[in-house]
């Protein structure tokens, strides 16, 4: 039984989760990232996740705005809107997106980390410290 409650709040936690991390926010801009230690990542990125909730696709658009990386996350499978993620880090060949949402009151960061595999990405997704965890491959779209 308690089992199934842990079960169960992890997965109510992690659907809204999804919800509040892909939810449009008013803030744009882009990190302070030079485009040039990044250029292995940039592209528009279709990333299928595999989750305790099961499978869903994202859609990551990094690109160069004014010589800064600037990236957008969305889900064709949630609908049309899209999140900015201006925090954004390279250590040595992994770019690391780093997202806070406030999710009812309580603040709750999200990491998102991108290494490059061949022509595709290895896609992490660590939600507060591993409350909710998920992991991906991202293959490159478009010309």
């Amino acid at each position: 039984m308690n089992r199934t409650v842990h079960t169960a709040r992890t997965l109510a936690f992690g659907t809204a989760l999804l919800g509040l991390m892909l939810s449009p926010l008013p803030i744009a801009g882009q990190s302070d990232l030079d485009t040039s230690e990044a250029s292995d990542f940039m592209g528009v990125w279709l990333i299928a996740m595999d989750t305790e909730l099961g499978a869903f696709n994202l859609e990551l658009t990094i690109e160069d705005q004014d010589g800064k990386v600037a990236a957008t996350m969305g889900s064709p499978d949630l609908g049309p809107e899209t999140q900015s993620i201006t925090d954004i880090t390279k250590s040595d060949e992994t770019l690391i997106l780093v997202q806070e949402i406030d999710a009812q009151g309580q603040f709750v960061e999200i990491e998102m980390t991108l290494e490059r595999d061949g022509d595709n990405l290895s896609v992490y997704l660590d939600v507060d410290g591993g409350m909710f965890a998920a992991s991906g491959i991202g293959t490159p779209q478009g010309g």
